[in-house]
């Protein structure tokens, strides 16, 4: 039995007969560019299980998932998207935490709710299982500049005679 089974294990299996195209760098083109003007870009939101679509075409799997517990998880997982996430996205956040429990989370702060401090306005994404969250300061630390500078704003009509329009143009 013994030998039957490793004699199983060490079969090499050789596949001569399939075709492996070795020329490769002619399917690939190089330094291709697309241009596409900023105004035909649209940022799609979407979630990473949406039910809803999954229904429409026909894949009706929502009970499944419910009926183990698992509607919970993708209710985190396809939680709230903020392309970019400010102070009154931040407020709205913790309102509807409150709204949750109020006698219980009522006078609580952001931390003890589970929620993370804003500091300053950022934008949340995700690449392939991790977060990724941009900031004015991450991106000034990137470019090795200092984060400060003038927030200025103008009318049509005074912006024309404001002394700064010779130092941006």
């Amino acid at each position: 039995m013994e030998s039957g089974s490793s004699s199983h294990s060490s079969i090499l299996v050789v596949f001569s007969k399939l075709p492996i195209n070795t020329n490769t760098q002619k399917h690939f083109a190089n330094n291709v560019t697309i241009e596409i003007p900023y105004e035909k870009l649209d940022l799609v939101l979407e979630q990473p299980v949406d039910f809803e679509s999954l229904r429409a075409n026909g894949f009706d799997v929502k009970k499944l998932f419910q009926d183990q517990g698992w509607l919970g998880y993708f209710d985190i997982l396809n939680g709230p998207v903020y392309d970019i996430f400010t102070q009154e996205d931040a407020d709205k956040e913790y309102n509807n935490k409150v709204a949750e429990n109020p006698d219980k989370n009522r006078g609580k702060s952001r931390a003890e709710l589970g929620l993370r401090e804003f500091t300053e306005t950022v934008i949340r994404s995700g690449c392939t299982g991790y977060e990724v969250v941009i900031t004015q300061t991450t991106i000034a630390e990137l470019l090795r500049i200092p984060n400060k500078g003038i927030f200025k704003t103008f009318t049509p009509s005074s912006g024309r005679k404001s002394e700064l329009v010779p130092r941006i143009a």
